[in-house]
C-alpha cells in the first residue's frame, strides 16, 4: 500500500515535470499556407535532390529542402533554443549540410532538422508539405 502511493508520487512528479519542460520549448504559432510552384526561377534550386531555398513565412522565414524525389521538408527558421527569446534565424551552411544558428552556436542536419550540437536540444520546427512532382506544386502548412 505504501509503495504503491510512493510510486504513484513519483510518476506524477515525472509528469509534471516533462510537461513544464515541453512548455517552454514550444514553437510560436505562426499560421502558414503557401502554395508554391518549383518551376519558378526563385525556386529552380528546389529541383534537384539536397537543394534548398529560403521562403518567406512562419515566425522567421522558412528552409524548404528537397529531401527526395517526391518529398519536400519546410523548417521554421527560428531557432529552437530559448524559443520564446530565440537569438536570430538559422542559416543554411556553405556546404548545403547544416543549418546553423550562430548567434547560439546549434547547428541541425538540413536532411531532417535534427539537433548536431549546441546549446538546443529540440529540433527545428518542421510544417507539413504535400508535393506533386508530376505538376511541381508544393503546400507548406500548418
Amino acid at each position: 500500500m505504501k509503495s504503491t502511493s510512493i510510486f504513484l508520487s513519483l510518476v506524477i512528479l515525472l509528469l509534471l515535470l516533462s510537461g513544464c519542460n515541453r512548455n517552454r520549448n514550444q514553437m510560436p504559432y505562426a499560421p502558414v499556407d503557401l502554395y508554391i510552384n518549383t518551376s519558378l526561377p526563385a525556386y529552380s534550386n528546389l529541383n534537384i535532390i539536397g537543394g534548398w531555398v529560403y521562403a518567406t513565412g512562419g515566425n522567421n522565414g522558412i528552409i524548404l529542402y528537397r529531401q527526395t524525389y517526391d518529398k519536400i521538408n519546410a523548417y521554421e527558421r527560428r531557432c529552437t533554443y530559448n524559443v520564446e527569446q530565440a537569438c536570430g534565424a538559422g542559416v543554411v551552411d556553405s556546404t548545403g549540410f547544416t543549418i546553423n544558428c550562430d548567434c547560439d552556436g546549434t547547428k541541425y542536419h538540413i536532411f531532417d532538422g535534427s539537433v548536431i550540437e549546441g546549446p538546443a536540444t529540440f529540433a527545428l520546427y518542421q510544417y507539413n508539405t504535400t508535393f506533386n512532382p508530376d505538376n511541381n506544386q508544393l503546400h507548406v502548412y500548418n
